[in-house]
């Protein structure tokens, strides 16, 4: 009988870096400035999960949203900054959820069907706070745009996290 190589999943590095180039590339469109922020968050989110660190994944995880709301301080437009930050969240979501497959299941297990349950649920779940954010914000759109964009991604991503 074999060890079980306690690494993260293979899906969810993949998905988990894929989520993180969609923040990187919603932030990066408008702002390259915080695409470069963002980028770095890519590259401490990869490094996390190259080593299995959840301190560097959620560093990682918090850079890549920092750049979302850099964007968003910078003027870019609130829905890619929505999504910058959703994607950032669902990236450090997907990478911890690897690491933590991997640590109890090992990489060699097929866990791709509950990895897939996992993602579909929180790209639900995140989507639906940024349709409700970007809703708010465009009934309210008028004073401060700045402020509510950075209001509503805070709140999106409070309402990620909590319901994870």
């Amino acid at each position: 009988m074999s060890e079980i190589t306690r690494e993260p999943s293979r899906f969810g590095v993949a998905v988990a870096a894929g989520f993180a180039l969609l923040s990187v590339a919603a932030t990066a469109v408008v702002v390259p400035t915080g695409g470069a922020v963002s980028g770095l968050g890519l590259v401490v989110l990869l490094a996390g999960l190259a080593v299995a660190s959840r301190r560097l994944i959620t560093n990682g995880g918090g850079v890549l949203v920092l750049g979302a709301l850099y964007a968003g301080y910078t003027g870019a437009p609130p829905l890619l900054v929505l999504v910058g930050a959703l994607t950032g969240v669902l990236a450090w979501d997907a990478a911890s959820n690897a690491v933590s497959v991997g640590e109890q299941l090992g990489k060699e297990t097929d866990t791709m069907r509950g990895e897939i349950v996992h993602v579909v649920s929180s790209v639900l779940v995140g989507s639906l706070a940024v349709a409700a954010g970007y809703a708010v914000y465009l009934a309210a759109a008028g004073g401060q745009p700045i402020a509510s964009v950075f209001l509503l991604v805070v709140g999106a991503v409070a309402l990620v996290n909590a319901l994870r």
